[in-house]
């Protein structure tokens, strides 16, 4: 049998299933292995089971030297959290799990749509601090989705999955970009870029992974594009989104933020879902 890391508590059925082929340590913290641990990890076990915020990089297999690990089986879709040429290198194997949070991440996708465009954040706030003096036509007037125009920024798995919740749901028209030609389940659109989309879209949600390739790929360019009213919904990495360059200040709403551009106009609600 071989010795497994779990470094994170999992439900009792998924630990009970791996104890019946392996021997397992489960370690008891919810929060990412240091890099002793992650180490101590490499050199002690057979195979890791890790999750996101465990940050394998090449100093970590470095110091591990010649590991006795041979897989890291990532519990997640993005591993870019872990260096896998350095992993290569090693002779550890990277996995993930593709597909197997599509639709948990879409569900929170139109959740967060639905948040920040009917307010509901900022109205349950409201109650809770005792200041709701009951209601008026004009409170809190929203965004209305149906009908609207849903920009979706990367239409691989999961922005298939919204598209499709957005279409037969909300009757939203879809728009998208993607690096590469793609085909569609609901009637949709794809644009050359993501600018194009942005300038027609009333609520732009971005669905791509993580790593280099995409770190600030959402910018000023993109923000400018977009109608006043437009929103923003970001459930890739944070990084995703150039938020230091594009956003100057913000006030709370929604849950999200009601947020203001460098060229000073109120301009779109962007929630970061990480």
């Amino acid at each position: 049998m071989a010795l497994v890391l779990v470094a994170r508590p999992l439900p009792e059925p998924v630990i009970e299933a791996l104890a019946a082929e392996h021997d397992i340590d489960l370690r008891e913290a919810t929060w990412p292995m240091n890099e002793d641990e992650m180490v101590a990890a490499l050199q002690g076990y057979d195979a890791v089971l890790c999750s996101l915020g465990d940050r394998f990089s090449a100093d970590v297999f470095a110091k591990a030297g010649k590991p006795r690990c041979k897989l890291i089986a990532n519990f997640g879709v993005g591993y870019n959290h872990i260096d896998v040429a350095a992993a290569k290198v090693a002779g550890v194997a990277v996995t993930n799990t593709p597909g197997a949070v599509t639709d948990a991440t879409a569900d929170i996708a139109l959740t967060l749509m639905l948040m920040t465009c009917r307010r509901a954040g900022e109205g349950e706030r409201l109650v809770r601090s005792g200041d709701w003096e009951g209601w008026h036509p004009m409170q809190m007037l929203g965004l209305h989705m149906t009908g609207k125009t849903l920009g979706v920024i990367g239409m691989g798995r999961i922005g298939q999955a919204i598209a499709r919740r957005a279409h037969h749901g909300f009757g939203m028209n879809v728009l998208f970009y993607n690096r590469s030609p793609k085909k569609c389940e609901v009637p949709a659109k794809q644009m050359e870029r993501i600018e194009d989309v942005a300038a027609w879209a009333d609520v732009l949600v971005v669905a791509v992974p993580g790593g280099a390739e995409t770190t600030h790929l959402i910018g000023r360019s993109v923000f400018a594009a977009m109608p006043e009213h437009a929103v923003v919904v970001n459930i890739s990495r944070g990084e995703v989104v150039d938020e230091g360059r594009t956003i100057s200040s913000g006030s709370s709403r929604t849950g999200a933020c009601r947020t203001r551009c460098e060229g000073g106009l109120d301009r779109i609600a962007i929630w970061l879902y990480c």
